[in-house]
């Protein structure tokens, strides 16, 4: 009888001088379970962000680390003026040829100089047509909204005898015309700061999101192929700012999710969409406006599979497309991709997924 042994737990390596706890926001994501701040234990730390004793662990001497973590973002050294402190870190990790990983934070992100192509940049934002060479691509992180509601897993609407599928969405569409003025002139001027070197956030276009969401919406509601559920909010979570009202729009936007089969996903103000994994973490099936998104291990996932993407410059066709892949799932075929989407979320894309996966490919050399 031969005994299966349990993998050993991959070996990060940090500098900790580098942390201050004033600026946790751009401590590495990974990093996070184990710099501890008060009133958190370890423990709890590691409970908050469901890691597993077995996935990777840190240790204090780099020569006997797998994996050597930039511990800040790269938002913090290239703000801050620290980018020799960065390079004393990835200088010694090159030297013992340790794979490097870092992270880039906010919804614009930063651009990475190019001296350092042989670290590996994990990021939500950015576009796949810009992508570096070994950028890989983020999830949102949250709480798992299953475990916060657990009456909702079993919140679906009866799909038997319906000849059109539902298609939900709970949130903010502005249509005020002086808002996307100014939102444009914004852009311009931030846009422009880069390009002067004043400013070290990526520039976006010009076009709003909003716009593009906007039109996704009307497009679905006016169309006879579709059933639609939206809840239009005037203002993000409604204008929510006590805890009881902040705790009443998240548990109807969660219910929008659940009660409907997909939901249309569309980016903000990064090149990305929460929603499109809070979609996937309740079991139902996004609808993602495709702006030039990457998405996480996108040569491996099957993202075909898992939702329905279609390219923002083609929204007259969204009803037909959400329709067509509906009559050829069937009922049967809905529920199983319900299911697995679910599954998805939690082994490859929840905080413990994704970073799991991630430090296995450095170590073993399957990162790009």
């Amino acid at each position: 009888m031969i005994l299966k042994t349990a993998p050993q737990p991959v070996k990060l390596f940090s500098d900790h001088s580098h942390y201050g706890r004033e600026r946790r926001d751009q401590l590495a994501d990974i990093l996070r379970p184990f710099w501890k701040d008060a009133p958190f234990t370890e423990k709890q730390r590691k409970q908050m962000y469901g890691l597993s004793a077995g996935d990777f662990c840190l240790v204090d001497d780099l020569t006997q680390a797998d994996i050597a973590v930039l511990p800040m973002t790269w938002n913090h050294y290239l703000k801050r003026r620290e980018l020799p402190r960065a390079l004393d870190f990835i200088r010694a990790a090159r030297r013992i040829g340790r794979p490097i990983l870092s992270y880039v934070s906010g919804d614009e992100g930063v651009t990475v100089p190019p001296e350092f192509d042989d670290v590996y940049v994990v990021r939500a934002s950015g576009f796949r047509s810009r992508r570096r060479k070994r950028q890989i691509a983020q999830p949102v992180f949250f709480d798992d909204p299953l475990k916060r509601y657990p009456d909702l897993e079993s919140y679906d609407r009866p799909t038997k005898g319906e000849a059109r599928p539902s298609v939900g969405f709970c949130g903010q569409v502005s249509v005020n015309v002086f808002k996307l003025f100014m939102d444009v002139f914004r852009s311009i001027l931030r846009n422009g700061a880069f390009r002067l070197g004043l400013r070290q956030a990526e520039p976006q276009p010009l076009y709003p999101p909003a716009l593009i969401r906007g039109r996704a919406l009307r497009i679905l509601g006016r169309s006879q192929l579709v059933k639609t559920q939206f809840v239009i909010r005037s203002r993000y979570r409604a204008g929510a700012v006590g805890i009881d009202s902040r705790q009443r729009t998240s548990r109807e936007f969660y219910e929008n999710i659940a009660g409907t089969d997909y939901t249309l996903c569309v980016r903000g103000g990064g090149n990305f969409s929460k929603r499109f994994y809070e979609t996937l973490a309740m079991g139902r099936i996004p609808v993602l406006v495709d702006t030039d998104c990457l998405l996480p291990f996108e040569e491996e996932l099957p993202w075909d599979q898992a939702a329905v993407r279609i390219s923002s410059r083609q929204l007259g066709l969204l009803p037909r497309r959400v329709a067509d892949h509906f009559r050829t799932m069937g009922l049967t075929g809905l529920a199983e991709l319900k299911k697995a989407n679910r599954k998805l979320w939690v082994e490859e894309l929840s905080f413990d997924g994704f970073h799991r996966k991630v430090v296995r490919k450095l170590v073993t050399g399957a990162a790009p």
